[in-house]
């Protein structure tokens, strides 16, 4: 896995989670400790936390560990009060459960996962997420063997129907030393389905999306190739935002700089032909769907690619190399079932607001029929590669300048700019 301090400072910057009531209830698996984790990041991205221990759970780490970092107090058996509030919350599984905006079981053991899913309730574990009205999340840790039995995979369906989300657990090795299906999954997976189920918009919910990242890779010979300094960031960017908003997120691309969520389908690809046929084949015969193309395609590729490496000592002192004008693909994608959003990357921001504007207009007319085109103003503050962009976002009707922002940022901003002229 990718380091995750770079996904982690974006949206810490951005404040994703910021005031949300986050409720975790930790029951007792070895997992306990990545529980701990997950409390420090939700309060890294603004969230405010409390948690719930079952007396499984407080044989593998104390309640203390969990204060330290939420600095709420952790409701367990001994400190569960029908008297004095603290903080305006009375600790006890009625008032913790009305506080949350989502409650997430990390880690979910076998017992928990069969009591809850035949409504027994007895631990403040399970009281708290029957009494709790907010959307609920679970994240299962167990043996392989446990995990894959008939009773605990139908618990598993009967949650789904009541309306739990399921994080599928990981493959690896367990602490039981067998290796198998049922390590709790990355701290990192849970924060992103937790923000999704926070952030998500009416209007992006379910909503189908491919996007391009990345610059397209031209072989001249089997080691050597055109390419350019495209880092793929924005597109991930837009990809992360996307999914947080709740779209079905299809990332074609050849770059990926940090982790995605899994719930992201990544498309690894190369040349402008891969690039071309990934997109074609996520095309639905039967509605529309929304392509962000942020790659950078080469304008022009070698006429011949050879197939072996060619020597330095036989090319000799000069090499000269024929290239012919590359296929253009948001022109070659004259699909009624597509909208089109075409991504310009440009140094000087005067001419190339006309030669942007072209690109709406339709492809019979010198056009490329796009309905959004997002001019990025490449400059001494954001170079390729950079955290932070600059965009003119045009429409046939209206204009946004998104400023000198974060990546992160300016992909919300794009969101936004592609529903209210999409609406």
């Amino acid at each position: 896995m990718k380091n995750n301090s770079n996904v982690m400072t974006m949206m810490q910057n951005l404040n994703v989670l910021d005031n949300k009531n986050i409720l975790i209830l930790v029951s007792g698996s070895i997992a306990v400790y990545k529980a701990i984790e997950l409390v420090s990041m939700f309060k890294k991205l603004g969230a405010k936390v409390r948690v719930v221990m079952s007396e499984e759970a407080k044989r593998f780490v104390t309640p203390l560990s969990f204060e330290a970092i939420a600095h709420t107090q952790v409701l367990h058996e001994q400190t569960e009060s029908w008297a004095d509030e603290i903080d305006g919350i009375a600790c006890n599984h009625i008032a913790y459960a009305r506080w949350a905006d989502v409650a997430i079981i990390a880690p979910a053991s076998a017992n928990t996962l069969s009591k809850l899913s035949v409504g027994i309730a007895d631990s403040l574990i399970l009281s708290t997420v029957l009494a709790c009205k907010a959307p609920k999340i679970l994240a299962p840790a167990m043996n392989t063997v446990m995990f894959e039995s008939k009773q605990v995979q139908e618990s598993l369906r009967r949650l789904v129907d009541f309306g739990f989300d399921i994080i599928e657990p990981r493959v690896g090795l367990l602490a039981c030393n067998i290796y198998g299906k049922g390590a709790m999954q990355e701290v990192l997976e849970i924060v992103f389905r937790v923000c999704q189920r926070l952030i998500t918009s009416v209007y992006w919910k379910d909503r189908e999306v491919i996007i391009t990242g990345g610059g397209s890779v031209e072989c001249i010979d089997s080691v050597r190739y055109l390419s350019n300094h495209s880092s793929g960031l924005q597109a991930s960017t837009l990809a992360l935002a996307l999914y947080m908003l709740g779209a079905k997120v299809s990332l074609v691309s050849s770059g990926f700089p940090f982790e995605l969520p899994l719930g992201v389908h990544r498309v690894e690809v190369d040349d402008t032909s891969s690039y071309l046929m990934a997109i074609k084949e996520r095309i639905p015969v039967d509605k529309k769907v929304i392509l962000f193309m942020a790659a950078a395609i080469s304008d022009y590729v070698p006429k011949i690619r050879f197939e072996s490496k060619l020597k330095k000592d036989k090319i000799g002192d000069d090499w000269q190399i024929d290239c012919k004008k590359n296929i253009d693909i948001l022109k070659e994608l004259d699909d009624e079932n597509l909208f089109k959003i075409g991504f310009k990357a440009e140094s000087d921001s005067q001419e190339p607001q006309e030669s942007a504007k072209k690109m709406l207009e339709n492809i019979h007319k010198g056009g490329k029929s796009c309905d959004i085109v997002c001019l990025n103003i490449i400059g001494k503050h954001n170079p390729f590669g950079s955290q932070n962009n600059e965009m003119i976002l045009f429409s046939k009707d209206s204009v946004h300048h998104t400023g000198l922002k974060s990546k992160f940022e300016i992909s919300f901003e794009i969101a936004d700019f592609v529903k209210r002229t999409l609406c």
